[in-house]
């Protein structure tokens, strides 16, 4: 019938193989894992949610705004940032519900992609929700989701549970002071796991906007003077403390990974011009390409596993950074 749409129901081997006889073996090495905990070893969740355990506030803020998977695409298919409340803080009502029906009204620009893979998985395994997005089912979606998160069922904690959640690593500045994590480890009634993961990457690359004003609050934080190249390594090496709150891992995103040394007196000669604004792009490269060798041997030192992620070019285009900010955070 015109209009009509299928009902939203995901198919329970939509990731396995298509070939049916193997899908046999697959489906049951699955079903053999399938209630095992989750050991997250890289994430983006912010642990203050955990802490303070209040209820989401609505399920554009909590869904689309804060991922820029989603709002890329969106943002793609014509809809501005500032429609998706990309940037803009807390979303009141009518602002939260509109940002909503934009999402329904491009369900078919997500047709095919892995963000359509885990939006379904959402609504359908999470909230319950059969009927399929689109401009006329908005609405009732959205107030079905919002009825749900007032729910205590609903908030931070008792979803970490439902999800099966053992161990969480977070993704952290070095300057965080942490205290969301000290928090939750001396919690007698949280038991799981929530560890820091090192995320030096602003520190490392002076050709960045704001480069040594965060070297400055780098140095405050670990109550170093980060005046000299001497005590710009020493900061860094004293913010690994992540190590003594269970972190395991250092994480790491560049244009590329290559690791060239440079003479000591020559990383000190470029860091201090970088400090003066001074330093070329060839030699800012340099001295990132010289630093991620650096945290190679600090992880040698201290056991952080360097996880990397070579070739992701963010924030490039600058009056959007500068109008909605930077579209991923640590």
């Amino acid at each position: 019938m015109p209009g009509h749409r299928p009902p939203l129901q995901p198919h329970p081997d939509r990731l396995l193989p298509a070939d049916p006889g193997v899908r046999v073996f697959a489906r049951r090495l699955y079903d053999s894992v399938r209630e095992l905990p989750i050991l997250s070893p890289h994430g983006h969740v912010d642990p203050r949610l955990l802490v303070e355990d209040r209820p989401f506030a609505d399920p554009a803020s909590l869904l689309i705004t804060p991922d820029h998977y989603v709002t890329r695409l969106l943002h793609a298919a014509g809809v501005p940032l500032a429609e998706l409340g990309v940037g803009q803080g807390p979303l009141a009502e009518p602002q939260a519900r509109a940002v909503w029906r934009a999402l329904c009204e491009h369900w078919g620009v997500f047709r095919g992609t892995p963000v359509r893979y885990w939006l379904e998985s959402e609504l359908a395994g999470i909230f319950g929700v059969t009927e399929r997005p689109g401009p006329d089912s908005a609405d009732r979606i959205y107030d079905r989701i919002a009825e749900q998160l007032a729910e205590d069922a609903f908030r931070p904690r008792a979803l970490f549970r439902r999800f099966g959640i053992e161990v969480l690593a977070t993704t952290d500045d070095p300057c965080d002071d942490l205290a969301a994590h000290r928090a939750l480890a001396a919690d007698p009634d949280w038991s799981a796991r929530v560890v820091p993961t090192f995320r030096p990457d602003r520190y490392l690359e002076p050709a960045q906007p704001g480069w040594a004003g965060a070297v400055a609050g780098l140095g405050e934080a670990a109550d170093t003077d980060t005046d000299s190249y001497q005590g710009y390594l020493r900061a860094l090496e004293a913010r690994r403390y992540f190590v003594e709150h269970g972190a395991t891992s250092a994480d790491h995103s560049h244009l590329d990974v290559r690791t060239d040394p440079l003479p000591s007196a020559e990383a000190a000669r470029i860091y201090s011009a970088a400090l003066a604004g001074t330093a070329t792009a060839e030699e800012s490269t340099a001295f990132r390409r010289h630093m991620l060798l650096e945290m190679a041997r600090m992880s040698c030192q201290d056991g952080l596993v360097m996880t990397l992620h070579p070739g992701v070019r963010r924030n490039h285009h600058a009056p959007t950074l500068e109008r909605h900010g930077p579209g991923h955070r640590p």
